[in-house]
């Protein structure tokens, strides 16, 4: 019974980090569609799901800032049988024909197990990135698209948008090393979920045999982030699911009505 929390913190924990992005360099072609550059501030809260129970709390938020920056965030919080464990991640941005350049990112995580923190800034004109916390700056072989673990979230849905269906792209560990995540599309699916009925696209990310990972973005809200599912051998699983989403008029236009509450 020990062993089923240390497992759930760590596949929550990839869980709520993974997403799907492509290569930054990649963009729609002008002759087709004009390049979106602008996801209008969001606040989307999801419920976590374990062997069918409810086992935690994750809000996804976006903010535009008057100075052109986009801070883009989300916040777990789960307790589980012994488990508790809470997290915030943050990453400013700046936004330049639908691609994602990752200006700050900032990570912490406390509850059971070793509380952690990490703060990274990035400065691709000199392709350098400075460990904040440790006060060191290191130099990297930038690769175009370079993305942060949290901006990459950002920069798969500007993909979406702009209709880009390569999906591989590199990202800055907390370590200071530079990884690399491939994802496939599946392809459409309806899904009932505690938000309401959505129409999405399904992509998957298989790291190996034993752990694969679904993702769900829904069209109609933008290619938001309805649903992530996340197999870990046999039977370990864990869900996140769209439970409400609070966003502004520019956006909500197209969204989809919510079941109500009986």
């Amino acid at each position: 019974m020990t062993q089923r929390p240390k497992f759930l913190l760590s596949l929550v924990s990839s869980l709520l980090l993974l997403s799907l992005s492509a290569l930054a360099n990649q963009t729609a072609s002008a002759e087709t569609q004009e390049i979106v550059s602008k996801i209008p501030d969001f606040v989307a809260k999801y419920n976590i799901v374990h062997g069918g129970d409810i086992v935690g709390k994750a809000t996804r938020a976006l903010v535009n800032h008057d100075d052109g920056s986009v801070e883009f965030s989300y916040e777990t919080k789960i307790k589980w049988m012994i488990l508790k464990d809470k997290r915030k991640e943050i990453t400013t941005n700046k936004i330049e024909d639908g691609r994602v350049i990752p200006l700050t990112y900032e990570s912490v995580r406390e509850g059971t197990g070793k509380d952690k923190y990490y703060h990274w800034q990035f400065d691709k004109e000199n392709s350098q990135a400075t460990d904040l916390k440790k006060e060191k700056t290191v130099d990297i072989d930038w690769p175009e698209g370079l993305q942060s673990k949290l901006s990459f979230h950002l920069q798969s849905r500007f993909n979406l948008i702009n209709g880009i269906d390569r999906y591989r792209f590199p990202i800055l560990s907390t370590s200071g090393k530079v990884r690399e995540y491939a994802f496939e599309y599946v392809g459409e699916e309806e899904l009932m979920l505690p938000y309401g009925l959505v129409d999405t696209v399904k992509l998957r990310r298989r790291k190996n045999d034993e752990k694969i990972t679904y993702a769900w973005f829904a069209p109609k809200l933008n290619y938001l982030l309805v649903k992530l599912h996340q197999i870990e051998g046999s039977y370990q699983q864990v869900q996140a699911e769209l439970v409400s989403l609070d966003q502004t008029e520019e956006e909500a236009d197209d969204a989809i009505t919510p079941i109500e509450e009986p």
